[in-house]
């Protein structure tokens, strides 16, 4: 599907309840022909300041990772389900193609009892 030049957010899947983010990975693997700049960014819902990944280049293929900032410590827990996005910034003309794969690894009920809820 063709996708106009603006702003929108894609939900890619839900960290359940006391969960914990270990990393996020981008995969383009057919670049965007929009007519200017295109970017995506994967963060939560809800959390205007939490970008997991942020600005990445999807005029290119590739692959972007990151492990999570607290992984393997606190910063990173959820004390609820939470919804992970994938907000995508397109300028110029529309694109007509483009293929962008976001992936999150978590661990599920990490017993988390000191937990810092993000």
């Amino acid at each position: 599907a063709a996708v106009a030049a603006g702003t929108t957010t894609y939900n890619v899947g839900v960290i359940p309840n006391n969960s914990q983010l270990l990393g996020v990975t981008i995969r383009v693997a057919i670049a965007s022909n929009a007519g200017g700049a295109a970017t995506v960014s994967v963060g939560v819902a809800g959390k205007t300041t939490q970008f997991l990944i942020a600005n990445t280049n999807v005029k290119a293929a590739g692959e972007t990772k990151t492990l999570a900032a607290g992984s393997l410590d606190t910063a990173d827990r959820f004390s609820g389900d939470s919804q992970i996005t994938a907000t995508l910034i397109s300028a110029g003309a529309t694109a007509t193609a483009g293929q962008i794969t976001v992936t999150f690894t978590y661990l599920q009920d990490n017993n988390l009892q000191d937990a810092t809820a993000v």
